[in-house]
């Protein structure tokens, strides 16, 4: 009997070619440079990872609105992004 195991993997390092300099600025500043390369990484903009981290923490908070909840699913579906209408609008 065979058992499948996650203890032998290695982890995934990634390479977001980000320099220490730049990373303490981001944290200085507020940002998580590294999650928005992540979000970056995967077709999504800079304003809209931007965005995703905002509604994040007003989820985590309690505090997002069911608009919010739902913005934040179209950016993270690669198939509904191009249905964002601006947020100035």
């Amino acid at each position: 009997m065979s058992k499948e195991s996650n203890i032998d993997q290695e982890p995934v390092i990634e390479d977001l070619c980000i320099t220490v300099e730049e990373y303490l600025e981001s944290m200085a500043a507020g940002i998580d440079i590294l999650e928005i390369k992540r979000l970056e990484k995967n077709g999504i903009s800079y304003e809209l990872a931007l965005d995703v981290i905002d509604i994040t923490q007003n989820i985590i908070n309690g505090t997002a609105s069911d608009e919010d909840v739902v913005r934040g699913l179209y950016i993270l579906t690669p198939s509904l992004r191009h249905l964002l209408k601006p947020e100035n609008d």
